[in-house]
Formats: structure tokens, sequence, C-alpha cells
């Protein structure tokens, strides 16, 4: 069928999508792509003939989008396969890539949307063969939740404490404040290999994840009568499995799932195995840095961090839910992101950014703040505060492009954002020039990362990566670009 509607085409381009949906859930992606994006987005986009077809067990969905403000228009197919195949047929092969590339990136973002959905009703379960016990806690305490979410919580926790400083310490609370954050900036790297729920070495460079899904239903009636036997659970598969060296699987598990109220269905299951040190080495070696800590920590947020005042002192953090949801070429770029943190020494450069304004405030400022009242101190503190998490910005741009200039996949790397940001990129139309005070609104929230769609789009743009000699002059002059183009 597929032959036969293409000859009715000028041309074809073709896509594919990373999932990583199990057999057992691949098959409501169509339906799911058919609701939440092409009946949900039709004043957005111009479809017609939406139709999900199955031919010889396989199934897949066919759509027409219109291209604005032309008579041009194209084929879609969406195969529901790993990975998940996209067909685009060209009415006029003069069609715009931009466009086109407009279209794979609506399914992809929709995808992981999917995706996210599926995360919600899925068990995870993660191993390091080697380890004598499975760690038994889930979450990576307040140092990992730090580095796993957001810093912001952190700063405003050290503007509070200074003022119980200042109310024990008077005019030494500054300096003592300042101390202390520097010490924390110091050993930052060993703080957070500390707080991991594994330490990754040579001798064990692996980290397996088990994902089974679940109905919802199914699901909300496990976690009611069995959330509180997860470590149970886990150690007994690791028991029968990785310390005997049998395969996960369900002939392995499905004795001991049944005792928790489980059918382990083979279609609803799989593993995933990644050497994680190996990525780090590579990425390393790369930049020439010797392979620093690393360590991962149990939470679903896609994350990844470094930490530390130099290479040599420095960790490298990733989460299972980055590992669960990014390719090993993916993974790579993103750790080569944070190995050109440690290099540029970028965790003490902003931490001593943050002393010098924190003793300017007090030491230098401070009579003329309350000049025009109390509300100049919180409009300065906002200023101070924005300006910092803007230069944050070039730093983290600048990661970027020194990922990209090293590894030599700026593309990768784009897409890594694409999975890791995509609630950023949502909703799909706001993408449209009509939504510009959205987009400098992105740019001004108290975050060091420039906005996700920027982000992408420079990766995108960058042909020849290693033809860039000074990347920082570089991230500076493409946000401050970004930012006015806004």
């Amino acid at each position: 069928m597929w032959f036969k509607l293409q000859k009715n085409y000028a041309s074809e381009s073709k896509y594919t999508i990373d999932t990583e949906l199990s057999p057992g859930n691949l098959k409501f992606l169509l339906e799911y792509l058919r609701r939440q994006y092409l009946l949900q987005h039709k004043k957005y986009r111009d479809f017609s003939d939406i139709r999900i077809i199955t031919e010889n067990g396989l199934s897949y969905l066919s759509y027409i989008v219109l291209v604005p403000k032309t008579n041009q228009h194209v084929n879609v197919t969406v195969n529901a396969s790993v990975p998940i195949g996209v067909i685009m047929k060209l009415s006029d092969p003069d069609t715009a890539k931009s466009f086109l590339d407009e279209l794979y990136e609506d399914l992809f973002l929709t995808v992981q949307l999917f995706e996210e959905e599926i995360r919600k009703t899925t068990l995870y379960l993660a191993f390091v063969p080697g380890e004598k016990m499975v760690p038994e806690s889930e979450s990576s305490g307040i140092v990992g939740r730090i580095f796993t979410e957001s810093m912001l919580p952190l700063y405003i926790a050290l503007t509070a404490l200074t003022f119980l400083f200042f109310w024990i310490f008077v005019e030494y609370a500054p300096l003592i404040v300042v101390s202390l954050g520097f010490v924390l900036s110091l050993f930052s790297g060993k703080l957070v290999a500390k707080s991991g729920n594994w330490k990754i070495t040579k001798d064990r460079p692996e980290i397996l994840l088990l994902q089974y899904y679940f109905s919802p239903e199914n699901f909300k009636g496990f976690r009611k009568k069995y959330a509180q036997y997860i470590f149970e659970i886990r150690k007994k598969i690791y028991e029968a499995s990785i310390a005997v060296g049998r395969p996960i699987d369900c002939e392995t598990a499905s004795g001991i799932f049944s005792t928790y109220g489980i059918d382990c269905r083979p279609e609803n299951l799989s593993v995933k195995k990644v050497n994680i040190f190996q990525i780090v080495k590579k990425a390393a070696d790369k930049f020439g840095l010797s392979t620093p800590e690393v360590v991962v920590v149990n939470s679903i947020i896609p994350n990844a961090a470094a930490a530390g005042p130099s290479p040599g002192l420095g960790t490298i953090m990733v989460t299972t839910g980055i590992i669960t949801q990014l390719e090993e070429d993916e993974l790579l770029n993103v750790i080569g992101h944070e190995m050109s943190h440690l290099k540029a020494h970028d965790p003490l450069v902003l931490a001593s950014l943050s002393n010098a304004e924190f003793l300017l405030r007090f030491y230098v400022f401070w009579p003329y703040l309350f000049y025009f009242g109390f509300l100049s101190f919180w409009i300065y503190f906002l200023a101070a505060t924005g300006l910092i998490f803007f230069f944050g910005k070039f730093l983290e741009s600048r990661a970027d492009i020194d990922s990209a200039k090293m590894i030599g996949q700026p593309k990768v790397m784009a897409e890594a954002l694409r999975k890791i940001a995509f609630r950023r990129l949502f909703p799909l139309y706001k993408r449209e020039p009509a939504f510009q005070g959205y987009r400098r609104s992105e740019w001004l929230r108290f975050d060091p990362h420039p906005p996700a769609y920027f982000r992408i789009a420079q990766l995108e743009r960058l042909e020849k990566p290693q033809e860039i000699k000074h990347t920082f002059f570089k991230s500076i002059k493409e946000n401050l670009k970004g930012f006015l183009r806004a």
C-alpha cells in the first residue's frame, strides 16, 4: 500500500524517534497521537484524512497536513515500531525543510508526553552488578535533591540563613557566610559523591534498569498494597538474577512478582543495561581529563550535574531517570556538557561570583539599599540574583557548544535536550512569532539555563563546531542575540 501511495508524491523524507516504550504500551501510541496531537491541534495545523491502519500485524497512523500559505501538502505515516518510524511524502519537492522539521518535532514532543504518562504507571528498579546490597532508600537525600531538581531553593535557604547569622554575629556575618560557602564549594564534589545511591567505578561500571508497565488501574492497586515492599522486591530479583548470573526476565521474575500481585507479561517488561563508567570515561578522554568520580542517584527526574572546584576534585552525578530516557550517544553528549563545566571550573566561578555580590551587598551597598525604603533592598536583591543567573546562561550555553565541539555530535545533543526539557517546549503553537512575549519570559526566569528552544536551535545551527576557537565568547554573543530577538 505504501508503494502505491509513494507514486503519487514527488519525494519523501524519513525520520526516526527513539523510544523507551515496551511492545505492551507501544500499541497505544497511535491512538494517543491521534487524540492528543491531531485532534487537539487542528487550529495550529490543517490536518485531514486521519487514519489508523493495521496490515499484516503492523499498525501505522496516516494523515495529511497542508503547508500554510501554499498549495503543498505532506502525507505523514507513523509506524508503531522500535524505533518509531516517520515517513513524510511530499506533494512538492520544494516543500521547506524547516516545515518538515517542525512536523517531526511535533511528533517527537507528543511521543515524549506519552512516555511521561507511561512512566506514571511503571515500576522502575535499578541494579548495579557487584553490589552486595541493593540500596534501600528511594530518595537521594537533600544534597542529591538539590542537584537533581533546582538550586534556587538552596539560594533562598542561604539567604534566610544570612539573616540568622546577622542576628548572632552582626557585622561579621557576611564573612562567615562567604567562608562557609567557599568551603562547601571546595568540597561539593565529595558531598555529591556521598549523596548518590550507587558509586560507579571501573570494577562496577554498569547499571541495569528494569521497567515493568502496569495499566493505570493495576498500578494504583499495586501501590496501595505493595509500595512499602519495593526494596524487598528489588532485593529478591537481584538475588534471583544478577547475583547468580541469570538474566532479568519474566522467567526469572514471575515467581517473585506473583507474590506481590504482579502477573509478569514479557511484553510489559524491559531491561536496559548501560555502562555508565565507560560513557563518562569516553567523555573525559575527549576533553583530555582524568575520569572524575561518578555516582548514580535513584530519581525519576532526568538530570545530570557536575560538582566540585576542578576536574581532579569533581564528581559527575546522573539520575536513573536520564539513563532511562536517553540513548547512549545522547548520554555521552550530556556528560560532555558536564565535563565542560568541570574543565572550566564553572561551579567555583559561580560560587565566587555569588560570594563577591554577597560581600558587596552588605559591606558596600548596604547603607544605600534602605535609602528609598526596605523595598529597594528587595529590588536590588532580585536584580542582582537575576544577573547572576543570566551570567550562568553564558556558562550553560558554552558547555553545550564545548560538548558539540569535543564530542562532535551537536544534533545528538539537541535531541537529548528535547527529551530532557520537552515539557518546556509545550504548547506546540507557542513556537509561533505571535507568542514572542512568552519567549521573552523564559529568558527572565531565575534559571541558569537558557530557554530549551534556544539551546536546541543553537546546537542544530552548528555545522562545524570543531572550528570554534572561543566558545565562551560565542556563547555570550548568541545568548545576547537570542534574548534581544525573543
